[in-house]
């Protein structure tokens, strides 16, 4: 099977299961949302937000390294089973240090003695979460992409059924918070009972190995450390000086960017050991269509949704997570412009991955976080939520534009400006249509409407060509392998 129906297999068993594992939770969030109330749910949001820093530091560029080298090892069966085993064993042991550590420095944080119970029940979720991230790297590798959209569904349907008894018990947040830690913990049992079959995941204590792999990913775990820390830093900045009412609201919008931006990670961690080989094959044609190829992909999908939330933004936060969250939607449509950069920004970012561009982009890293965080310091006091909002689109967007301009420098790699043109007309059109009927319909009708109207454009308009269509059809069948590349 080609590069092309590879990644449109992968990443559309992915997108199938996402959209069922998306929809399941927008119900659980929705659920939580008028369980818990604004008041509540910021509660359970600071502890998701201050356990989201501690795995940004845990991931230390480690997930993506992962993955480059498998690819770049691509058919060494022996290096690639001494390279899981012993990156495996290095996080099980980091994980258990650095998130133990976490729950008990937030005994000492000036917080409700709940929110504080809450950081023990939610450790097991970011425990099983990182050692996942490196199962979900293996199967990457060998694209088998369809286990852990199973997997996913799967913890959401547990979740799910948890939140349900929770709500007819009359549990609280902390056994609520507990259950994601359950859901977590059956995604992960189901990924690496099937990776297990073509990888290995033994005990593997192996210093010299860890010295070669994290001498490589310290560029990208820095990176990362600053490129994601205000990532989160926005909550729990918001946490200290704000009501927890107003965390509330903030987060719910915040949960729906997060679900939509898992999409393009997927995508690109199919991506990146494939332009990986290119790039170290000096295969530049290869690597440069799959780069530009990409961030059409990428602009497909995100062009509509942020035109389309942009007009739809009110009632769909409404709908997910009821009229106590009305609030939530402007803050969507703010948040919806850094969805749409984070899209493009990821294909990036992963490029500078395979270029080993790592440490020029650190400075530029380093540079945003910094200033992003000083903006949140001195304007959430006064602007709250809304200065939160405006400032992670400022972030994605500078983030986006440089690693994009530096991956394309350094690779010789061009964006298709015919092509991004036509799909941006083609969204503006699609809101400009369904804008009338916003306030008339029922919510699917304008959202079902806009999905066939960008659809019938994206074709008229020859965006996609037949010959890729045609080639995305022809997938043959059974699951592709990465030795059919």
């Amino acid at each position: 099977m080609n590069t092309t129906r590879a990644l449109a297999w992968n990443t559309g068993v992915q997108i199938a299961g996402k959209v069922v594992s998306t929809a399941i939770g927008v119900i659980i969030v929705g659920l939580m949302t008028r369980y818990l109330g604004t008041f509540g749910f910021g509660l359970y949001s600071t502890a998701n937000s201050y356990f989201q820093i501690f795995a940004i530091i845990l991931d230390f560029g480690l997930n993506i390294t992962l993955v480059q080298m498998l690819g770049e090892h691509a058919g060494d069966e022996a290096y690639e089973n001494r390279l899981i085993s012993s990156v495996y064993t290095f996080r099980i042991v980091a994980a258990a240090i650095l998130l133990t550590s976490a729950a008990l420095c937030g005994l000492t944080l000036p917080y409700p003695w709940e929110l504080k119970m809450a950081f023990f029940a939610i450790w097991a979720s970011f425990f099983f979460t990182s050692l996942n991230q490196i199962v979900i790297g293996v199967q990457q590798r060998h694209l088998k992409m369809h286990v852990v959209a199973i997997g996913e569904v799967i913890g959401r349907i547990i979740l799910l059924g948890g939140i349900f008894l929770a709500m007819h018990k009359g549990w609280g947040l902390v056994p609520i918070v507990g259950l994601v830690s359950v859901g977590s913990t059956v995604n992960f049992l189901i990924n690496i009972f099937v990776a297990r079959r073509y990888a290995s995941f033994h005990w593997n204590w192996d210093p010299k190995l860890w010295k070669t792999v994290l001498t490589r990913s310290w560029p990208i775990g820095i990176s990362i450390i600053f490129n994601l820390l205000y990532y989160k830093a926005d909550a729990l900045i918001l946490s200290y000086v704000r009501p927890f009412a107003e965390v509330g609201i903030y987060s719910a919008a915040y949960r729906v960017l997060e679900i939509l931006v898992t999409i393009p990670f997927m995508y690109c961690g199919i991506l990146l050991p494939m332009i990986s080989n290119a790039w170290v094959k000096k295969d530049r044609p290869r690597f440069q269509k799959l780069l530009s190829d990409s961030y059409i992909v990428m602009l497909l999908i995100a062009a509509p949704m942020v035109t389309g939330s942009i007009v739809l933004g009110d009632r769909i936060m409404a709908f997910v997570a009821g009229e106590e969250f009305a609030g939530s939607g402007i803050i969507l449509k703010i948040l919806m412009v850094a969805v749409g950069m984070i899209y493009f920004g990821t294909v990036s970012s992963h490029a500078i991955v395979a270029l080993n561009k790592q440490k020029a982009m650190l400075k530029w890293y380093i540079a945003i976080a910094i200033v992003t965080c000083a903006g949140y310091i001195l304007f959430i006091p006064t602007y709250g939520m809304y200065a939160a909002a405006w400032l992670t689109v400022f972030a994605e967007t500078c983030v986006a534009l440089v690693t994009t301009i530096m991956s394309l420098m350094a690779s010789g790699s061009r964006i298709a400006m015919a092509s991004t043109i036509k799909i941006g007309l083609c969204s503006l059109l699609m809101a400009l249509a369904i804008s009338p009927l916003e306030a008339h319909f029922p919510l699917p009708v304008p959202i079902l409407a806009g999905v066939f109207i960008y659809g019938l454009l994206v074709l008229l308009s020859g965006v996609i060509s037949r010959d890729t269509i045609n080639q995305i059809l022809s997938i043959r069948r059974g699951i592709p392998t990465a030795e059919n590349n």
